[in-house]
């Protein structure tokens, strides 16, 4: 199987901050952005055997909010033909260093699930001012508090220059799947290289971990490096992470071993390279000394 994207559907990650209190993680703070959309109103018509939980969960809005909206009272029976406002979906308007990964965050959502509510495709990019409208998931669920007032946003450091003109090769092995257009509407946006398990990986140039996790459904264990000069490196579906977030590494040094993690089924490690947000064909910015595992 091939990952598709990988490095788009985080790509926000490498110049996001995160908020920390004494070295333990703590939620995004709120910047006072949430807030119901427009447009709400919608009336349903409650059918024998529904609750107000059941309508909440139907319509995809919070339990709280339909309550409210309907001036409901405990114990908050709802009887057939009773006609029920439905509340305005929630949202939040994106601000100024808002990233797609800060908001999930913020509202304990998934980050795919906020994409493809908001039919956000890669590399998932935002802007001040846009509307995204929260996942059913994060309107049942209470939203995460701000941090208290001795939180310190922490910002990965800068990337060290980078060591050589070509990037370096991650880990060694044939290339089982290449870049570009791989049939029946699929892209490739970087190389499948099968490797056996627990085989290194390296980083294929200096710079510094800007995320490492498995939050992404497919992807299993994923590593971003960010590097000097706009470029971004991924790597998924490693067996063991040896680095964290804010790590500086240098070119050639371990970062993970290979494996089968995600939806792949034998080890492999799929690679990317981008200068910002466009992916670029790995081969043409890989040292050529090892060509000859180029896919056939």
């Amino acid at each position: 199987m091939t990952s598709r994207n990988i490095a788009g559907a985080l790509i926000l990650v490498v110049f996001g901050v995160t908020a920390c209190t004494n070295g333990v993680m703590a939620p995004v703070s709120n910047k006072g952005a949430y807030q119901p959309a427009p447009g709400g109103g919608e009336i349903v018509v409650a059918v024998q055997g529904d609750t107000v939980h059941s309508v909440a969960r139907q319509y995809g809005v919070s339990l709280p909010s339909l309550i409210a909206a309907n001036g409901l009272k405990p114990p908050y029976f709802v009887v057939p033909g009773q006609r029920l406002v439905l509340p305005a979906p929630e949202r939040h308007v994106v601000q100024t260093g808002d990233t797609l990964y800060d908001i999930s965050r913020l509202y304990g959502v998934d980050m795919a699930s906020l994409a493809r509510t908001n039919a956000l495709t890669a590399p998932y990019l935002i802007v001040p001012g846009q509307a995204l409208t929260l996942p059913a998931a994060a309107r049942v669920t209470t939203r995460a508090p701000s941090p208290g007032p001795n939180a310190v946003v922490e910002a990965i450091p800068d990337p060290a220059p980078l060591a050589g003109g070509r990037f370096a090769w991650p880990l060694q092995g044939r290339v089982i799947t290449g870049f570009g257009p791989q049939g029946g509407g699929v892209h490739n946006d970087g190389i499948n290289i099968q490797a056996p398990s627990g085989a290194p990986v390296l980083a294929a140039e200096n710079g510094v971990i800007a995320y490492a996790g498995n939050e992404l459904p497919g992807l299993g264990n994923l590593l971003l490096i960010r590097h000097s000069d706009g470029w971004v490196t991924a790597y998924a579906h490693n067996g063991q992470i040896l680095v964290q977030r804010g790590d500086q590494v240098t070119r050639g040094q371990m970062i993970a071993t290979a494996g089968a993690t995600g939806s792949v089924l034998e080890p492999q490690l799929h690679f990317e390279i981008r200068l910002g947000t466009e992916a670029v064909n790995p081969l043409e910015y890989l040292d050529r000394q090892l060509a000859s595992l180029r896919k056939n």
